[in-house]
C-alpha cells in the first residue's frame, strides 16, 4: 500500500515557509506612515481655526539614493473640529529630514507645490524647518491662496535624499521615530480659512496619533506570498515524484 505524503509534507512546508515568510518581513518591510496636521499638536491662531491635513510619508529605493515621497491632503471640513473650520487652502508645507540627509525635489510633476525652500521657519509656530515645499511665492509665511489644496485635494511631491546608507525601510522607520519622540518636526500653512473661527490664515503642526502603525508595502507582501507560493509547490512536485 502507497501512503500519500504529500499533503501532510505540503501543509508542513506551507506552515514553515508562512514563519519563515513572516520572520523576513517583520525584518524587511518598508513602513509607509502618516501624520496628522491638527490643532492639538500646535496652531497660530488661538484654539486652532480646525484647518486639518495628512502628510503621507513612504521612503523607496531608487539605485545608491532613497526617494521620499510625500504625499499631501488637505482634510479641513472632513471631521468636526473646535474650529469649525469647512474648507481652507493648504498652501506651504515645511518638514525636517534624519539628521546628516540632504533633500532635493526629484518630481512634482502635476503639482502646483512647485517651489522649494530651504531652513524654513513658520512664524508663530516653528523656527528651523530643513526644508519647505509650497505654491509659488516670494516669501513662506506671506502670498496668497492660488493654487493651494482646497478641502479633499491631494498631492504629490518626490525628494531625493542624499547622505545616508540606511535602507528605505529603516529610513522611514527612523523618520517616524523621529516624529515620535520630536527629534523631527512638520508643519503647514492654510490661507483663505472658512468657518466659525473664521481666520485669513492659519499654521498648524504636525504629530503621530497614538493609534499610528508602519504599513507593509503591497510589493513586499505579494513579493513572500509569490515566493512561499513557488517554494510549495516545488515541494509538491518533489513528493508526487518519489511516490510514483
Amino acid at each position: 500500500m502507497k501512503t500519500n505524503f504529500a499533503q501532510p509534507l505540503t501543509a508542513c512546508l506551507a506552515t514553515a515557509g508562512l514563519a519563515i515568510a513572516s520572520s523576513l518581513l517583520a525584518a524587511t518591510q518598508a513602513q509607509a506612515f502618516s501624520l496628522s496636521v491638527a490643532p492639538q499638536y500646535g496652531t497660530t491662531n488661538g484654539i486652532g481655526t480646525g484647518a486639518t491635513a495628512t502628510l503621507d510619508f513612504n521612503v523607496v529605493q531608487s539605485g545608491a539614493d532613497l526617494l521620499l515621497n510625500l504625499g499631501i491632503t488637505n482634510t479641513t471640513g472632513t471631521q468636526a473640529t473646535a474650529g469649525g473650520a469647512t474648507n481652507s487652502s493648504l498652501v506651504a508645507v515645511a518638514f525636517d529630514v534624519l539628521s546628516g540627509v540632504s533633500a532635493s525635489v526629484k518630481s512634482n510633476a502635476g503639482s502646483t507645490f512647485t517651489k522649494f525652500w530651504q531652513n524654513v521657519d513658520i512664524s508663530g509656530l516653528h523656527n528651523g524647518f530643513d526644508y519647505g515645499i509650497s505654491t509659488p511665492r516670494n516669501s513662506f509665511n506671506g502670498g496668497n491662496a492660488n493654487g493651494g489644496l482646497y478641502k479633499n485635494q491631494s498631492t504629490l511631491v518626490s525628494f531625493l535624499l542624499t547622505g545616508s546608507s540606511l535602507s528605505a525601510a529603516q529610513a522611514e522607520s527612523a523618520f517616524l521615530t523621529g516624529f515620535q519622540n520630536g527629534t523631527l518636526k512638520a508643519g503647514v500653512r492654510f490661507q483663505q480659512v472658512d468657518g466659525s473661527n473664521v481666520g485669513t490664515s492659519d499654521k498648524v503642526m504636525a504629530g503621530v496619533s497614538a493609534d499610528a502603525e508602519p504599513v507593509p508595502e503591497p510589493t513586499t507582501i505579494a513579493g513572500m506570498v509569490m515566493g512561499l507560493g513557488s517554494l510549495v509547490a516545488a515541494r509538491r512536485k518533489q513528493a508526487k515524484k518519489a511516490l510514483a
